[in-house]
């Protein structure tokens, strides 16, 4: 059902790296998150952290987000399944990296986020079967 999630989350130079990290880990293990450093526009350092959560372990994700994910976000994830897929049956959502760090699940429309992609398994690849499967998930 579900073949991969990718995690993704931005430290910009005045965040706290470790922090970030942090929030980042209570979606993947820790020593999942890969690290990459740019260079931003104007010259200041980012940091991109990158991880993945293989089959199961997506399946776990999408079990803490119905029991953690408030009911109304939850509610706006079900409404929002159609915009969020696009046609490579890849499921779209952000949440909040504050929350996170906190321990605590939110969605958020901030570019302060933690971007999560999950590409949902489907033979042969079908649009309306991921909005199926995604639903299900949820």
């Amino acid at each position: 059902m579900i073949h991969h999630i990718s995690f993704r989350a931005f430290a910009a130079a005045t965040e706290d790296l470790e922090r970030v990290k942090y929030a980042l880990s209570i979606f993947v293990p820790l020593d999942s998150i890969s690290l990459t450093k740019a260079e931003g526009h104007f010259g200041n350092s980012i940091c991109i952290l990158d991880a993945t959560l293989k089959k199961r372990d997506g399946r776990n994700f999408f079990e803490l987000l119905r029991e953690q994910l408030p009911s109304d976000d939850l509610e706006r994830l079900h409404r929002e399944i159609p915009q969020r897929t696009d046609q490579n049956c890849e499921f779209h959502m952000r949440l909040d990296k504050q929350a996170a760090y906190k321990g605590t699940i939110r969605l958020t429309d901030s570019k302060d986020a933690i971007d999560v992609s999950a590409h949902i398994a489907t033979y042969p690849a079908s649009y309306e079967e991921a909005l199926r499967k995604i639903g299900e998930l949820l």
